[in-house]
């Protein structure tokens, strides 16, 4: 792993890392990804790198290390949702040689007995979510002692009852040499959680390095942080008195109900753990008289929670997030949503609010940095954070306006709040559009900060600050990833905005000395065993070497070596793609009429296994012979296109039974028909017990049996 190779035709003699798993001329030799890669392998590690350092490169170079040194052994790579799991394995699959079948993915929507397979199955490394891996485990389709190795990226939520929690647990009590790689840009300065994740992880050494850090100083471009304060307008400063003043109110009537609460010094942190601790005791009480005194209690504290949020809109967000919120209460039937409406304050704010339409000026300030910033580089990419989808909705709208804008949204998938969230295919379409340049403003909730691949920008804004220094650390390192970049941090004047920009920072700077701490505290673990060693032998890399064309590209010449090699990749690709065109399809007919954008396309076929080379030669064979249509970036199957052209909307067909030469079908869930071999165009893989699809059919009597052709099959319903 610590072997260097020289690059050629680089010409600035770039360095490779060099090892017997790692493709050669991929891995950019960095010191301290190799340093942390050699001190991770053999025992637990936590490894701390900011956002853009190249966790996955460490990650996949502790992977190479294991698969090389333990012939047969198999790795188990997790992260948190299924791009994040999707994203994992194209980056493997781009670093280290696999050949087929050696690495395969899984998420809910693989079916358990597919599941089982995989587990069960000869494929050197498994990405998953972590939910599959642990119901599997408890339903038994799965031994995680069989692994080597498992990786957990993210790895700072491993607290309380989260999934990673329990699936170490049964690692560390299955295996007889455990080895956890866990990954994470920001565990937090919170000592206390650091120390449970490191727990329920069973670290036994960390490995923490950041901008400062002398091994990584080379690699990184410097990244200017810079505040931007503006103040409040006097609309705004009467509209946060309103809220104030009924804020004070409902605290001091909580404080004279007895509740440990400080009118004065009011927090959202104080309110929420005042929650908590009125539903413990709720729990516990079990005379009615003080049940239903501690419930009114309760109730003053859910609507003070929600005074306080109202007051963060005002003061960070705009009234137009703040009267949003304000609609969507009226429109809801929560209790403490009615006891605030009955507030004597309630309706002249809510007048005023409806009344006013002055911006809030750090949308004001925004827009003047967006300008400036293309007026002086055409070419830049500004990622915009804010933690409101009312309030990217909203700023999207006003940046519109701006010459030289293009302006994009990114959003969770789970709608709220009356706001539709954007499916997978629609994340991964805005994030190629801003790769392309076909937008070069991206405003975006959290979702962007945690782990996806998004494209690197010129400019990070945070809309406000935030007090989570996690978060702060995985916005800032959105930018200064191949250039120096900016960071602005939009604030308004006494106000929250400046509570949380000093808590955030002032977090950040305290982590470092944390993991010094924290560092010096963990033991190594008792092992039974020594750590196993049986290398993998030279006939069997070179095998390797074949199966995966590495062998050519090792060599410098260029000639005949090469062109046999990429002649060999040509027919390998189009032998898979034959076998993967049916699977796709079938994918396809899921989609129906709506169709499958390429991303979502891609990473649905990686779920099953199927490289990305693959997939592209499999749908591009669908599109030539007719069964797809293309339309721009998405794949749509053509008979679902040619249903939809022609408005008949066909007859779902379910498969009651399956005979010898025929099946028994359901049309419609009215009229049982008979199917036979002849009379069916369409998947085999669909002729079975369950089976349902909606298609294009024409029934008919024959010998006094109703019967059914069915033409084209339109749609596979799940």
């Amino acid at each position: 792993m610590e072997d260097r190779e020289r690059g050629r035709g680089q010409g600035r003699g770039q360095e490779y890392v060099q090892h017997p798993l790692v493709k050669p001329r991929t891995v950019e030799y960095r010191e301290y990804q190799v340093n942390i890669a050699r001190a991770a392998y053999g025992r637990n590690a936590l490894v701390v790198l900011p956002t853009a350092l190249g966790k996955t490169v460490i990650s996949a170079l502790v992977v190479a290390e294991v698969l090389y040194r333990r012939r047969g052994s198999r790795v188990l790579v997790m992260a948190p949702t299924r791009p994040l799991v999707a994203q994992h394995m194209r980056s493997f699959r781009s670093i280290l040689k696999l050949g087929e079948g050696d690495a395969a993915m899984l998420t809910g929507r693989t079916p358990p007995e597919d599941r089982v397979a995989v587990w069960r199955g000869g494929a050197r490394i498994v990405f998953s979510t972590p939910e599959v891996v642990r119901n599997d485990a408890l339903e038994g389709r799965l031994d995680l002692g069989s692994f080597a190795l498992l990786v957990f990226d993210e790895a700072h939520r491993a607290v309380k009852e989260y999934a990673y929690t329990e699936i170490a647990r049964e690692y560390v009590s299955r295996s007889a040499y455990p080895m956890i790689l866990a990954m994470t840009a920001s565990p937090g300065a919170n000592p206390e959680r650091m120390e449970e994740v490191c727990r329920n992880l069973y670290v036994e050494a960390l490995e923490y390095r950041d901008e400062e850090d002398p091994d990584v100083r080379p690699y990184v471009h410097p990244v200017d942080v810079r505040w931007r304060r503006v103040r409040l307008p006097p609309i705004y400063e009467e509209i946060s008195s309103m809220i104030h003043s009924m804020l004070r109110r409902r605290v001091e009537r909580l404080r004279a109900m007895g509740a440990r609460v400080d009118p004065e010094h009011v927090t959202r942190r104080a309110l929420i753990e005042l929650g908590e601790e009125l539903r413990y005791a709720l729990e516990a009480e079990s005379v009615e008289e003080e049940r239903s005194r501690l419930f009114e209690v309760l109730m003053n504290q859910s609507v003070a929670l929600t005074l306080f949020h109202m007051l963060e809109l005002a003061e960070t967000q705009g009234i137009h997030t703040l009267r949003a919120f304000v609609d969507r209460m009226e429109e809801d039937d929560k209790r403490t949503h009615a006891i605030l409406m009955g507030d004597p304050g309630f309706a002249a704010l809510r007048e005023l609010v409806r009344s006013v339409d002055a911006e809030h000026p750090k949308l004001l300030e925004l827009r003047d940095l967006v300008s400036a910033q293309l007026s002086s580089n055409p070419s830049s990419r500004i990622l915009v954070f804010t933690q409101y989808r009312d309030t990217v909705a909203h700023a999207a709208e006003v940046l519109a306006g701006v010459p030289g804008v293009r302006v994009g949204t990114f959003v969770g998938q789970a709608s709220r709040g009356g706001v539709r969230g954007m499916s997978q295919e629609e994340q991964a379409e805005a994030i190629a559009a801003l790769e392309r340049g076909d937008v070069n403003v991206m405003v975006s909730t959290s979702i962007a900060e945690e782990g996806l691949d998004i494209p690197a920008v010129d400019h990070v804004v945070f809309y406000e600050p935030i007090p989570s220094e996690i978060r702060y650390i995985q916005r800032r390192g959105r930018t200064g990833r191949r250039a120096p970049g900016k960071v602005t941090i939009l604030a308004a004047e006494g106000t929250l905005d400046e509570v949380y920009l000093y808590a955030s920072t002032a977090r950040a700077k305290r982590m470092r000395r944390v993991m010094g701490e924290l560092k010096a505290a963990l033991r190594p673990m008792l092992r039974t065993e020594p750590p196993p060693e049986d290398p993998m032998t030279e006939e069997e890399l070179r095998r390797l070497d074949e199966a995966t064309g590495a062998a050519a590209e090792a060599e410098a010449e260029e000639g005949p070596a090469v062109a046999a090699t990429a002649r060999r990749e040509e027919r390998r690709v189009s032998r898979e793609a034959a076998r993967a065109a049916r699977r796709i399809y079938s994918l396809l007919l899921e989609a129906g009429e709506e169709g499958m954008g390429r991303e979502e396309a891609l990473m649905r076929a990686a779920e099953e296994g199927i490289e990305e080379a693959v997939a592209e030669a499999a749908l591009e064979r669908l599109v030539k012979g007719r069964m797809a249509t293309r339309r721009g970036d998405s794949y749509v199957a053509s008979s679902a296109a040619r249903a939809a052209e022609s408005g008949e909307a066909g007859r779902e067909v379910e498969i009651e039974k399956v005979l010898p030469g025929s099946a028994v079908v359901i049309v419609d869930g009215k009229w049982r028909a008979r199917l036979e071999p002849g009379d069916f165009n369409g998947p085999r893989e669909l002729i079975r017990r369950g089976s349902r699809f909606v298609a294009s059919v024409y029934l008919y009597r024959s010998g006094g049996v109703l019967r059914i052709r069915v033409k084209e099959v339109v749609r596979r319903i799940r």
